[in-house]
């Protein structure tokens, strides 16, 4: 018995002893299960070295589909564009909003916290027996009925973030297509105008000759002079615009003014008729920019649906419990309800429903803009395709007029001054058919950016087809 009493006594000492250590250890558990749900804080210095690349070869060539553009060789504009989009400094930043929304998103499926609240009230004195021990746990009920329309309100933002800097990629790419085009013509301008320069400076030193040897008064011969002049201006505008081309692509792509870019002749095919009647019929389904305004609609429903659903009563549940100074313990529920008399959430209701009928109207204008721009894109083209064939017309009667006065001038036929003019007419009809090569290929870089060509469509799902 007395062995029995000992393990006994042993026994609930060490359960005792066992007790009074569980407490801090389940303190220190659960301490550590609230803080393993905060967050951390690492500094992140900012990179103070200048981001822009020294050479073509230098950027990021890896295309999503696993090809490689090729950076040694010349590049067509179509490559030019994939490398700007891939490279831009300011799509770069555009893209980090995308995470922003997601994180917007996460942020929106979150429920409040549950409030946990305790009071102690020390005895002092009187007939009490005991000090007093309060506390209660509560949570908001409400936040569970909107929470899945919050959720869609915040995935149609983030879509709509998506659609957005997807719409920017695609004008930094046909921003890069048109200086590629535009670089090209300055740089054919730029031969053009030496070609015609060179053969004034034959002609102004035949002249001189000519002058000397009493053949040619010195008033003819000063025009080939003047004439000469007037195309180094020319020229030197010619340069001043293609430096100008080419340090605005170097900044879509990345790299340094001084970064040489080595450009293949530019084809851009034009879209036929059918195919251009077909893409306007469907911008809506296509077209990024549009397709952001059709989600942020989407989320301007799913405000009016949240703002409607918060019309029904705030509900609150807690759940109290406590010992009085009579040491008399109790513990039950209770419930707040907010009465929906004099606000109702109706002031919000009226603001969603007007935010969507604005946001529906700014639709509707957007398209009816992009329907209009392509339409004009394409009647301009038609233009310029008319005009461009009377200028390729002009350029041949010139360059057999200039051949022509070559041999004729040689022979004493014409004056220098003849000669001269139709030296200029030749050099302003060949940069005025560069220049319409220009603007119809520019014209169709337009076109396709307009119509969205090339881009998949897209329902509010997010499938494609």
């Amino acid at each position: 018995m007395l062995r029995h009493s000992r393990r006994a006594t042993f026994t609930i000492m060490m359960t005792d002893h066992a007790a009074r250590l569980a407490r801090p250890i389940a303190t220190l558990i659960a301490a550590a299960l609230l803080l393993a749900g905060c967050a951390t804080y690492r500094a992140r210095p900012l990179n103070l070295a200048p981001p822009l690349k020294p050479s073509v070869a230098s950027l990021d060539h890896g295309l999503p589909d696993g090809r490689m553009i090729a950076g040694a060789s010349p590049l067509s504009p179509q490559a030019l564009a994939a490398l700007a989009v891939l490279n831009d400094p300011a799509l770069a930043a555009s893209r980090a909003q995308i995470g922003v929304a997601q994180a917007q998103v996460f942020a929106a499926g979150l429920l409040p916290d549950p409030n946990l609240q305790g009071g102690f009230g020390a005895l002092l004195g009187g007939p009490a027996v005991a000090p007093s021990v309060a506390g209660s746990i509560s949570q908001d009920l409400a936040s569970l009925i909107t929470r899945g329309v919050r959720v869609r309100a915040a995935r149609a933002r983030a879509d709509e973030v998506a659609a957005n800097v997807m719409w920017q990629e695609w004008q930094v790419a046909a921003q890069a297509e048109t200086l590629a085009v535009s670089l090209w013509a300055d740089q054919r301008s730029v031969v053009a105008l030496d070609r015609a320069r060179g053969a004034l400076r034959s002609l102004v030193t035949t002249a001189r000759q000519e002058v000397a040897a009493g053949n040619l008064t010195l008033d003819q011969a000063s025009a080939a002079e003047a004439s000469l002049a007037s195309l180094d201006a020319a020229r030197d505008t010619a340069a001043q615009q293609a430096l100008t081309d080419r340090t605005a692509l170097a900044a879509l792509l990345g790299v340094t003014p001084d970064a040489p870019i080595l450009l293949a002749r530019p084809e851009i095919p034009a879209l036929a008729p059918g195919d251009a009647r077909g893409l306007i019929a469907t911008l809506a389904e296509r077209r990024p920019d549009l397709i952001a305004l059709r989600y942020g609609y989407r989320a301007a429903n799913a405000d009016l649906r949240t703002a409607i659903l918060a019309q029904f009563p705030l509900l609150s549940l807690t759940v109290n419990g406590g010992s009085d100074t009579s040491r008399v313990a109790t513990v039950g529920p209770a419930v707040s309800l907010n009465l929906p008399v004099f606000n109702g959430n109706r002031g919000n209701v009226a603001v969603a429903r007007a935010t969507r009928r604005q946001l529906g109207a700014a639709f509707t204008a957007a398209l009816g803009a992009a329907q209009g721009g392509a339409a004009a894109a394409r009647q301009a083209l038609g233009l310029l395709g008319q005009q461009r064939a009377a200028a390729r017309d002009r350029l041949d009667r010139a360059d057999t007029a200039v051949r022509e006065a070559r041999r004729a001038f040689h022979n004493n036929l014409i004056d220098a001054r003849t000669e001269t003019d139709l030296i200029n007419q030749q050099a302003i009809r060949r940069t005025e058919l560069i220049g319409f090569d220009q603007k119809i290929a520019s014209g169709r870089i337009a076109l396709a950016s307009l119509l969205g060509a090339g881009l998949p469509l897209v329902d509010l799902n997010g499938t494609t087809r």
